[in-house]
């Protein structure tokens, strides 16, 4: 039987070069009709009649080569194709997301202590610089700034062509304004006392300049809070700000703007809609819409996500992440937060913990490893400064776990395993001769929360794992800023938000310790502070690094706190919203850096 080859061969060929049977005359009819035509080619009607001089294998055979020649014009144009149109996003479609809380304030001077103020404002307004997908500082209304030498003046020039959401243009003078209303007491901004010394002019219409009293290293990363329109703002006391129509219908100059908003039957906002702003002066963003919806807690959220009530929840809590990633048509996003975990030690007690080596025991006891077990996303941190910052320093006592350390120190210090298996001093009355015995009992005070209970309950297990008791007290989170500004504590397990600058004054200057301070551990120590004081007013990277470095060597000596590990904050979204970028993130509103980029819909285009 001929081959494929042999057939094809045969077709090129032509029948006449076949050899004719014995008998048959055919062949002399086709030779008597080529010597009589001009054309050696067939023309589109004899082709049509081709069939009728065709046998079966031969058809077959045509029919293969045809299927051979299409699939691979098939693939050949799917490749230039491929090579040559891209998927892109396109504008259209509408995302809406839970939040939990409510808002309050609408400015972006007073938004910075509640989570639902702070989302909206991020959306609604801009500033002088904004903080990126990358967790770096960048100009956003500015165009460009500079610094003077001596690190005390900072002059901005803002973009070109400007507008507020009401088309009125955006100069230089609404910064001036929304600085001075920062300023100014009455308003009661949580950003008074970063502006209380500095003065802020227009020099022209383009052009703000800010002069400090003496030079401050982390000014820029103050001046993302977003611009208030003069024009607007300007006949408004502030006494009066909260029942503004501008403070539930903002007008700001971000890339979403107002469009509509709903209430309860109580009065309380249940749903913020905003619009795409057509003449955001940056990337312009695809979504139509963006609406907020507000719900009074962590369950009722996530219900409603579980329900496509919503595309996405702003916050996942930790007890509802196994039952999301099962859902096919969720993302989670680890946003890595710039914020550490630790158990702050109060030494403003009388208590053991005032000993410098109780604490280094207890820090040695954990096992950061098993903690971030129960803290999904979580990563081990040992320092106040993050790792990924300049001014990280690796060589700082890491306190790995290490209960033979622990158990030596305690011993070191009178604190002594009794038969029960707790650790107890013992003390003799110098009158009676009576000796009795105190046991060392820690009480760690945190936030009545999944992942706080889980995290204080991991931590008690290693300290009693060395004999230290430890008692967990859990407070309602409506009440915990109370017990935080009160030092009602032996020993916290909280939080600290690190800004896009790693000073670490606010946390751990001897200044900060007051009620109204974020110094949870009351730690004062001179030397410590003269290299806080002393990184601020330099704008020499090396110098504020190396004062950093010398910083964390003296914290982790002293060790006021156990600090656990940096948590991530977990992003839950519909597979349908496309161009959300996991990045470092410093407030839960800084996943909206890259909103701009976010999309449902596509286009096809040519490269």
């Amino acid at each position: 039987m001929p081959t494929l080859l042999d057939q094809i061969k045969g077709l090129f060929k032509g029948k006449a070069n076949r050899q004719p049977k014995a008998g048959d005359t055919s062949h002399w009819d086709r030779r008597l009709l080529r010597s009589l035509s001009v054309r050696r080619l067939p023309t589109a009607k004899q082709l049509k009649h081709l069939p009728r001089f065709l046998s079966p294998q031969e058809k077959k055979t045509i029919n293969i080569l045809m299927a051979i020649i299409a699939v691979g014009l098939l693939a050949i144009g799917g490749k230039y194709y491929n090579d040559h149109v891209r998927l892109v996003p396109a504008d259209g479609g509408d995302y809406s997301e839970g939040v939990i809380g409510s808002p309050h304030y609408l400015n972006p001077i007073l938004a910075a202590t509640n989570d639902a103020d702070s989302d909206l404002v991020a959306l609604v307004f801009s500033g002088l610089m904004r903080v990126d997908v990358n967790g770096q500082l960048v100009p956003d209304l500015a165009k460009k700034f500079e610094i003077s030498t001596d690190g005390k003046t900072y002059t901005f020039v803002l973009r070109q062509n400007l507008q507020w959401h009401d088309g009125t243009e955006l100069t230089a003078h609404d910064a001036v304004t929304t600085f001075n209303y920062i300023k100014d007491p009455s308003w009661r901004s949580p950003y008074y006392s970063r502006f209380r010394n500095v003065s802020v002019e227009a020099t022209d219409d383009m052009t703000v300049k800010f002069t400090l009293a003496e030079p401050y290293a982390p000014f820029l990363s103050l001046l993302t809070v977003g611009l208030l329109p003069e024009h607007l703002w300007q006949d408004i006391r502030p006494e009066n700000a909260a029942r503004s129509d501008l403070n539930t219908k903002p007008i700001g100059s971000g890339p979403f703007r107002f469009k509509t908003l709903i209430k309860d039957k109580k009065g309380a906002i249940r749903s913020y809609t905003l619009t795409r702003n057509d003449d955001y002066y940056g990337e312009r963003p695809h979504l139509d819409t963006f609406t907020l919806k507000f719900y009074p807690d962590a369950e009722t959220a996530f219900e409603a996500f579980a329900a496509k009530h919503v595309d996405g929840l702003g916050f996942l809590p930790t007890d509802a992440r196994d039952k999301v990633m099962r859902e096919r048509a969720v993302r989670l996003y680890d946003l890595r937060l710039s914020q550490y975990t630790a158990v702050f030690f109060n030494l403003g007690r009388d208590t053991a913990l005032r000993q410098k080596e109780v604490r280094q025991a207890l820090a040695w006891a954990v096992d950061r490893e098993k903690v971030c077990e129960v803290a999904p996303g979580s990563t081990a941190v040992y320092g106040p400064v993050l790792p990924g910052l300049a001014a990280f320093s690796g060589d700082t006592t890491k306190y790995r776990l290490n209960r033979q350390q622990a158990g030596t120190l305690l011993d070191q210090v009178g604190w002594k395993l009794d038969s029960d298996g707790f650790r107890k001093k013992e003390a003799t009355d110098t009158k009676t001769k009576v000796t009795t015995k105190t046991p060392l009992i820690v009480k760690l005070t945190t936030v009545d929360a999944a992942e706080n209970r889980a995290v204080a309950e991991a931590v008690a297990r290693d300290w009693e794992a060395v004999g230290v008791k430890t008692e967990i007290v859990l407070v309602p989170a409506a009440h915990i800023k109370d017990t935080v500004r009160e030092r009602d504590y032996d020993a916290l397990l909280y939080g600290e938000i690190v800004g896009p600058d790693p000073d670490p004054y606010p946390f751990w200057h001897s200044s900060q310790a007051s009620a109204s301070g974020f110094n949870l551990s009351g730690f004062s120590n001179r030397r410590a502070d003269e290299l806080l004081e002393q990184a601020r007013r330099t704008l020499d990277e090396a110098k504020r690094t190396n004062a950093y470095r010398e910083f964390q060597n003296i914290l982790a000596d002293e060790a006021p706190a156990v600090i656990l590990y940096r948590p991530a904050y977990t992003y839950a979204v519909s597979r349908d919203i496309k161009g959300i970028e996991s990045g470092l993130v410093f407030s839960p509103s800084d996943r909206f850096a890259g909103v701009t980029g976010w999309y449902v819909k596509t286009e096809r285009v040519w490269r």
